[in-house]
């Protein structure tokens, strides 16, 4: 039988992957995301993701992505032709494969280590390096107030490269009120207080960071247990956020190999 192809933007499947990919309203409702290339569908399949579509580009050949369906026989396909594949995706090289998955549900809070607490990070780019970088030192819990990016758009996921799936991701908290629940330090970042580099960081530990243009807001200022800062060369007003929260994150790492190793 001939493989049937789809060739019209009115076409329902078309509509449905480009409105999931474009639409955070539309993701919320049906609880769905979209994988963007073989790279990120191997790892969430790797850990232990279940894909429940596969929309692949009529016009790319490789070995990968056949091999990532000949390992799933059972996963429908939508086979879409180049160009409309490529208004799915608004990568400038189309990735050949894209798969349907359903938002993982978050699981019970139980923080402990690092865990960050995420004010307005509306940058999907700078979200997802976050939560990648997160991943690599080890961070058990990322909580993301109501005015953060979608953590599950297909931008972020990008960015994260796949590393929202070893960590818990909980959405749409309140920080202020998060913030009382936890029976260790919250640490806040502005750019003023101790320098991160002559404070020990405990243990178990969550750090606030704030949104690019605005930083924190002063409540939460207020209420954290401490204000650490980042030392500067003077003339520099202030890091991008991601950049902060890899610092943050990896002199945490490393004073606690520190303390491993004594």
């Amino acid at each position: 039988m001939a493989e049937l192809i789809i060739k019209s933007i009115e076409n329902e499947t078309f509509k449905k992957f480009r409105k999931l990919y474009t639409n955070k309203a539309f993701r919320r409702g049906l609880l769905q995301s979209l994988l963007d290339g073989p790279h990120l569908i191997k790892a969430y399949i790797a850990s232990g993701g279940k894909v429940l579509e596969f929309i692949k580009d009529s016009s790319i050949k490789s070995d990968e992505i056949s091999l990532i369906i000949q390992d799933n026989p059972n996963i429908k396909i939508h086979t879409m032709q180049h160009d409309l594949f490529a208004k799915i995706s608004d990568l400038n090289s189309v990735t050949g494969l894209i798969a349907l998955i359903n938002i993982p549900p978050s699981h019970s809070m139980k923080p402990h280590g690092l865990s960050l607490l995420l004010d307005r990070i509306q940058d999907p780019g700078n979200l997802g390096g976050i939560i990648r970088t997160a991943a690599a030192v080890g961070v058990s819990s990322v909580f993301l107030s109501e005015g953060c990016n979608d953590v599950w758009s297909p931008k972020t996921l990008r960015g994260s490269q796949g590393a929202h799936f070893s960590l818990s991701c909980y959405e749409h908290q309140n920080i202020e009120n998060l913030m009382v629940l936890f029976d260790f330090p919250v640490y806040a970042l502005g750019m003023k207080g101790e320098s991160l580099y002559e404070t020990d960081l405990p243990k178990n530990l969550a750090i606030i960071l704030g949104s690019e243009g605005q930083g924190l807001d002063q409540k939460l200022l207020d209420k954290s247990t401490k204000t650490i800062c980042i030392p500067m060369t003077q003339g520099v007003e202030s890091l991008n956020v991601g950049s902060a929260a890899s610092i943050i994150m990896y002199e945490y790492y490393r004073q606690s190999q520190l303390q491993v190793k004594a």
